[in-house]
């Protein structure tokens, strides 16, 4: 005779394995209408590119008192599992009558027809718990993306990302899109910044008229993070500077001193242009003539100025000029006379 299970409690496995194509997901305790028993109910995930055929766990289940009610392994065989599908909810792995309180799963083989994967030699990461929303918040933020069950925070952590339906999606199934719910992780994220942004006041929603407005700075939107492989880091982008409206930069021409600087044209009339020649009398109106140029005027080339100082090696100059002469030729009578009586008297 066949028994209905009834679901009774759901709890979300709090670690996953690292570099595994399968994510353990959740335990499931069902209940039989008839007999009363539990049977545990396991859910995995196929986060990998490629169809899975079976997969070897090692699980152990605690009771009230912390006792190990049961550990054994289990094989789920048979799979045709497509990448992002969920597999093994509908296999109980353990029926007892008593308390189940806790349930740990170990992944030891993956298989994808004759490749195997072994995953009993890796250590098992432990996952920070998701921050609950408040209930208004989450209200909201289900109203606003049309889903129910949002009930925690998005979060982006090194090895993963949490879904606000409580969904991890380690960084090995790269993806934004949650498989459980069917959210975006940019949206979701663009949708809880939206509503923690507090609302303006109403005094300073309404401006007067007669109020010049002020420029309102623009609010920095906080652009969620998405996760992507390794790359080398980007500059920073120059902020591009707004277009100024200038005019026409004027330039004012320097004098050359050399050059003659012309004067502008002069308009002469009749009776002035009459002393200039006498055929340019007869001609009647008024003629543009050019203005005598003057002849160049050449700037003087600056003359430097000396410091006027005092040396005093002129006088010691003009000293020795004057007793260097005399000394020498005393000096030279003197040698000459010496040598004179030496060579008399002594030799």
């Amino acid at each position: 005779m066949e028994e209905n299970f009834n679901p009774v409690a759901q709890t979300r496995a709090n670690y996953y394995t690292p570099s595994s194509p399968v994510q353990f997901v959740c335990v499931e305790l069902l209940k039989g209408d008839v007999s009363g028993e539990h049977a545990v109910c396991l859910t995995f995930k196929n986060i990998s590119r490629v169809t899975l055929t079976a997969l070897e766990i090692h699980f152990k289940c605690k009771g009230v008192d912390g006792v190990i009610l049961c550990e054994d392994k289990f094989e789920y065989r048979d799979l045709q599992v497509k990448p992002g599908e969920l597999f093994g909810q509908d296999d109980a792995v353990f029926i007892t009558a008593k308390a189940i309180t806790s349930v740990d799963v170990t992944l030891c083989n993956v298989y994808n027809g004759k490749r195997v994967v072994h995953l009993d030699g890796i250590k098992r990461v432990r996952l920070p718990a998701p921050r609950r929303l408040a209930p208004e918040l989450q209200k909201a933020l289900e109203a606003r993306m049309n889903r129910t069950g949002l009930k925690y925070q998005p979060q982006v952590f090194e090895n993963g990302w949490y879904c606000a339906c409580g969904a991890f999606h380690p960084t090995e199934e790269d993806t934004v899109y949650c498989s459980e719910c069917g959210c975006d992780r940019i949206l979701l994220q663009n949708a809880l910044n939206t509503l923690l942004q507090p609302a303006a006041p109403a005094d300073e929603m309404e401006m007067p008229l007669n109020a010049p407005a002020a420029p309102a700075a623009p609010a920095a939107v906080e652009e969620p993070t998405r996760i992507v492989g390794a790359a080398p880091a980007a500059p920073a982008a120059p902020v591009e500077e707004p277009t100024r409206v200038v005019g026409a930069p004027v330039y004012e021409p320097k004098a050359d001193p050399i050059q003659p600087v012309s004067e502008p044209t002069r308009v002469l009339d009749a009776s002035a242009r009459a002393p200039l020649s006498g055929a340019a009398a007869a001609d009647e109106g008024t003629r543009v003539i050019p203005a005598r140029r003057p002849a160049p005027v050449r700037q003087p080339a600056p003359v430097e100025e000396d410091e006027e100082y005092e040396d005093n090696r002129d006088s010691v100059a003009e000293a020795l000029i004057r007793w260097v002469p005399p000394i020498t030729a005393i000096l030279c009578a003197a040698i000459a006379l010496c040598g004179f009586v030496y060579y008399q008297f002594v030799l």
